[in-house]
């Protein structure tokens, strides 16, 4: 069995891009963290199943709980 697999879509240096992560949790701290350091602009984090999980205020908004 598969393990599931949620992206996490981002904007660095101009191009979009994406990293897969293991968990939600996973893909919220790659954002956060890359975010916090100025390396890249969140555009979203998709689930298992491809569809859009997190974008736009809310996703802004549970990455920087994820930093405090």
């Amino acid at each position: 069995m598969n393990e599931p697999v949620y992206t996490a879509r981002y904007l660095r240096y101009g191009e979009q891009t994406a990293e897969e992560c293991d968990s939600l949790d996973e893909a919220l701290a790659f954002l956060a963290l890359g975010w916090d350091r100025g390396e890249l602009s969140e555009t979203g984090i998709t689930g298992p199943d491809g569809k859009v999980i997190l974008k736009g205020p809310e996703l802004l908004k549970r990455m920087t709980d994820t930093l405090v």
